[in-house]
């Protein structure tokens, strides 16, 4: 039926299909990225839970620059280092300047994960729209064939409407996944905010003790 189309319809069909596979890669990549930020969250605050102190944390944990979470310790850690370098102990503005630095890291990493997530915002947004308009535009198609032939038989009309409806149909198809994946990746991103801001806590007691 695709094979047949005019050349309009072939080109509102090839966008929404880079808008489908596009969208369809950005959902299996933040579908693993958040599992797995999730997971590293849940093990760093079970392991943050169970160290008598800051020193503790660091020397337990295991080397990961992949990992959020680590990411966050590191932050404190450097941020630490370099306030202890001339004026050693823990002193309030230390755990001050600390905690700035926490706040910076997890407002990067959210941002960081948040990446992406925009494109199928869009596609959920305008692939209805792209489909409708190859939709309009097969039916004016099919109007003018009707002018030409002269007769508005259904084996004149139905074709072209036909191939006009598969516009949207398609617009559909792209945008469902996209919309129902955002409002579901928003939840996870939320909880594992939740997660990097209760981190950043527990490195914060641990700091105090």
């Amino acid at each position: 039926m695709l094979y047949s189309a005019g050349p309009v319809a072939k080109a509102v069909v090839f966008i929404l299909f880079i808008f489908s596979i596009v969208s369809w890669t950005i959902i299996l990549y933040k579908w693993n990225q958040y599992r797995k930020a999730e997971k590293e969250g849940e093990k760093f605050i079970k392991t943050a839970k169970n160290a008598d102190s800051f020193k503790k944390l660091i020397a337990t944990y295991r080397e990961n620059p992949d990992n959020i979470f680590y990411r966050l310790m590191l932050a404190s850690y450097k941020e630490l280092t370099s306030i202890q370098k001339d004026n050693p102990g823990i002193r309030p503005e230390v755990v001050q300047h600390v905690e700035n630095a926490l706040k910076i890291t997890l407002s990067e990493e959210t941002e960081r994960l948040e990446r992406r997530l925009s494109f199928l915002a869009t596609t959920a947004n305008a692939a209805p729209f792209i489909g409708l308009f190859g939709t309009v535009w097969g039916i004016m198609d099919s109007f003018r064939e009707i002018g030409l032939r002269g007769t508005t038989s259904l084996s004149v009309v139905a074709p072209g409407i036909s191939e006009a409806l598969i516009a949207t149909a398609i617009g559909l198809a792209t945008a469902i996944p996209a919309v129902l994946a955002y409002n579901y990746f928003i939840g996870r991103l939320k909880r594992i905010s939740s997660k990097m801001e209760n981190a950043s806590m527990y490195i914060l007691n641990l700091l105090e003790k």
